[in-house]
């Protein structure tokens, strides 16, 4: 029974573990890439947007 016990315990320090040291650090990286990865498509759709409008205008100009 307490080899059982033992194993359990250890599974759940290894996730514990894993959690803190491994994770975590993961986590930050993957939110500040997608921050930077948001920010760029962001900027990308605006350029688009001011080009569509740029042409747009144009267009109702000639009228």
């Amino acid at each position: 029974m307490g080899v059982i016990t033992d194993l359990f315990f250890a599974i759940g320090d290894f996730c514990k573990w894993t959690f803190e040291n491994l994770l975590s650090p993961i986590g930050v990286i993957f939110g500040w890439l997608f921050t930077f990865i948001g920010i760029a498509l962001m900027g990308w759709w605006l350029n688009k947007l001011a080009k569509f409008g740029n042409d747009n205008e144009k267009k109702y100009d000639e009228i």
